[in-house]
């Protein structure tokens, strides 16, 4: 999956391990590409990448919008 373009090197590790689903959110949230708010009930997907290490590990989630993470995987 191709990384979007003008991000760290964190965020591309995020995206490297992230899996992702197509839900719909229960409460308001920040698409990670145009940072436009997603609504409740709006079908959107949902990155999830989980770090482990020592210690609890740590879930890490980030949205886009349906029809932008397409354009960003045809990309």
């Amino acid at each position: 999956m191709p990384i979007p373009e003008k991000i760290d090197r964190l965020e591309g590790a995020f995206y490297m391990r992230a899996q992702w689903k197509l839900c719909r959110p229960v409460w308001p949230h920040r698409c990670a590409i145009t940072g436009r708010i997603l609504w409740p009930g709006t079908l959107a997907y949902r990155g999830r990448a989980v770090w482990t290490g020592p210690g609890t590990p740590v879930i890490e989630y980030k949205w886009h919008a349906r029809q932008e993470h397409l354009m960003w995987q045809l990309k």
